[in-house]
């Protein structure tokens, strides 16, 4: 008998590869708050850090604090639990959902 298992993957989505480093991926994150209603979206280079608040290549990013890294937009805890990978349905929520690269989303287990 097969038994049915239950995924342990998720998906990560990235819009863009990092035009700063040239060597990351820029994960698509959402700030969701204490009720995890998506407020609004970030993208992150994995590599050096660099924020975009739209998910815009060309437009302005910065870096977040190195002593205590938030949100540019609303200071919660970039690594905290406010702020996660962004999923489908909250792209889809923000309006960002066209700005995902498929060839550089990654299933990654959680």
């Amino acid at each position: 008998m097969t038994k049915n298992h239950e995924t342990t993957a998720e998906l990560r989505y990235s819009a863009f590869p990092c035009r700063i480093c040239g060597g990351g991926l820029c994960m698509m994150r959402v700030c969701a708050g204490r009720d995890a209603i998506p407020q609004h979206g970030l993208i992150m280079c994995d590599e050096c850090e660099a924020i975009w608040t739209s998910p815009d290549p060309e437009s302005r990013h910065v870096y977040p604090d190195a002593e205590s890294a938030a949100c540019p937009i609303c200071q919660n805890p970039l690594f905290g639990d406010e702020v996660r990978f962004a999923s489908q349905n909250d792209l889809e929520q923000l309006g960002w959902a066209g700005a995902i690269d498929p060839t550089l989303t990654m299933e990654v287990d959680r």
